[in-house]
């Protein structure tokens, strides 16, 4: 198996300061060779095995302790719109911005 994340799930505000809804939790599940809708979501010790792992630009997911082999991205709705909007930048604008962008990603960007 591949990489673990973890995220404080403690935060119950948005970067707003707006009340968020609470995320669904998942615990211990193991998903195999299927679609998994990530929007909202709380997983906790559970195991992707060659999933397309789908985010549509809802609440980020949290994933702590789990284990991924394989996993497959796919944007859609407004995170696909997102990922076309920096597509477009990188490509028409200045990829600087882009890898800048990407440099905060690695730093913990929007954690806080």
């Amino acid at each position: 198996m591949a990489k673990q994340n973890g995220h404080d799930a403690s935060r119950g505000r948005s970067q707003s300061g707006h009340e968020s809804p609470a995320r669904t939790n998942v615990t211990e599940q193991e998903f195999s060779s299927e679609r998994v809708v990530l929007d909202g979501k709380h997983f906790e010790d559970c195991t992707f095995d060659t999933c397309t792992l789908v985010y549509g630009g809802g609440r980020p997911p949290n994933f702590v302790s789990c284990d991924f082999a394989a996993p497959r991205f796919v944007f859609e709705d407004a995170a696909q719109s997102t990922i076309q909007l920096m597509s477009a930048i990188h490509n028409g604008i200045d990829e600087r911005i882009i890898e800048k962008t990407f440099d905060e990603i690695r730093k913990g960007f929007g954690t806080e």
